[in-house]
């Protein structure tokens, strides 16, 4: 595609925003022991009252999940060449099925690290899990298998473990309705500087992944080549300004995620 110079200056910031968050790559390999939680620390506490379930395991997956897809949207969007240029390839569509990933599960990890009450903090973790158990026997009766704990027994796991950590046994069940991605990255950017700018962020996303006509006007340049009769043909191309302000958005907030691991899993002595 031709870019003006200023689209040319939008894809160069994309190519530092991703050389910035690429240290995070080497931080989630296994080896890395980054996912290690000091005893005494505020994550450490969350863990004892989640177990097994642990806070700090489904943070840490969260972001690991962030970063393998923000490193897969940089295979997609520049390659290196032979003689140390870069060649970049802008997708309309599936690039910000990527960057939706990287962000709404940056977005889990802030929401359930964010608060500082940790009963608050140990109410979200189980929420997500109570949505993992009630998805995961949809997913055994699709496949015609037989879980290995029945639902009900699981579920009573999860509401002994949310009212011995301090809630009122009449509101466990409400406690314990699993949580949607809009309301995770709504209330994830009321926990960053990005307040409602979060939730524009992955809709906007959101409606490219599944080709909405909505966003693909709204978001995408296009330009009208002919007609037929009331319709107007037109050819889409994507907004390196748009793509910009999505992948720094995600790099923010995997930055937020990964500062708040840091902070809940050490111990302030």
């Amino acid at each position: 595609m031709r870019t003006t110079a200023e689209e040319d200056q939008f894809v160069r910031r994309i190519l530092e925003l991703l050389d910035s968050a690429r240290p995070y790559e080497s931080l989630t390999q296994s080896d890395s022991k980054q996912w290690q939680v000091e005893p005494g620390s505020a994550l450490a506490g969350d863990d004892f009252k989640t177990d097994p379930y642990q806070v700090s395991h489904s943070v840490w997956s969260a972001l690991a999940v962030a970063v393998d897809h923000l490193h897969c949207f940089r295979s997609t969007f520049a390659s290196e060449l032979q003689d140390s240029s870069v060649s970049v390839t802008i997708h309309t569509h599936g690039q910000y099925s990527l960057l939706r990933g990287a962000f709404e599960n940056s977005a889990r990890a802030v929401w359930m690290l964010g608060p500082r009450q940790r009963l608050v903090r140990v109410q979200r973790r189980l929420r997500m899990q109570a949505g993992e158990h009630r998805n995961s026997d949809r997913m055994a009766a699709l496949l015609r298998q037989q879980p290995k704990r029945p639902l009900e027994v699981r579920m009573q796991q999860l509401t002994n473990l949310v009212v011995n950590a301090g809630t009122d046994p009449a509101e466990a069940k409400k406690v314990l309705k699993p949580a949607t991605y809009s309301e995770i990255v709504r209330e994830a950017g009321g926990l960053t500087p990005m307040g409602p700018e979060a939730e524009a962020v992955w809709s906007t996303c959101s409606s490219l992944a599944h080709g909405d006509m909505h966003g693909t006007l709204s978001v995408l340049e296009r330009d009208v080549v002919g007609t037929q009769d009331l319709v107007s043909l037109a050819r889409i191309t994507s907004s390196p300004k748009v793509l910009f302000w999505a992948t720094d958005r995600t790099v923010a907030m995997l930055q937020h995620g990964f500062g708040l691991f840091q902070e809940r899993s050490t111990c302030h002595r």
